[in-house]
């Protein structure tokens, strides 16, 4: 999820069911930008200068995974950069992409995901 939209209290409900979901697959090192756990690593885009942190960093057997909450935005372009880069950084980590899906944004998800050709498993969230 892009920063900008991380302040409501949906996006902290979301947050603990996608760590929820996270934990109960048996990740280790688990990392989100919320109390009690550590940051995850930030990336920078050279070009524009913005920053993208994942929502959710996790490893398993020594693999490192990315997971993403979805939520519609205007900045449709930002958000498709976060992901192809987070797409691409899981592969070059030996792990896998992940993006949680809450209810009503799945057609959303998986027209974006389809459309810019994004490596990544879609979880629904309940």
């Amino acid at each position: 999820m892009l920063k900008e939209t991380r302040t409501d209290e949906k996006y902290d409900e979301a947050l603990t069911k996608a760590l929820d979901i996270v934990k109960a697959k048996g990740f280790d090192d688990i990392k989100c930008d919320c109390d009690g756990y550590d940051t995850p690593a930030a990336f920078q885009q050279q070009e524009s200068e913005t920053t993208y942190i994942p929502d959710i960093t996790a490893t398993k057997n020594d693999r490192k995974f990315y997971f993403e909450i979805a939520k519609k935005t205007d900045d449709e372009d930002k958000l498709i950069s976060k992901w192809k880069l987070l797409s691409m950084m899981s592969k070059i980590k030996n792990g896998s992409f992940h993006i949680l899906v809450p209810y009503g944004q799945m057609k959303f998800t998986r027209e974006l995901v389809t459309a810019h050709n994004i490596e990544a498993n879609l979880i629904k969230m309940s």
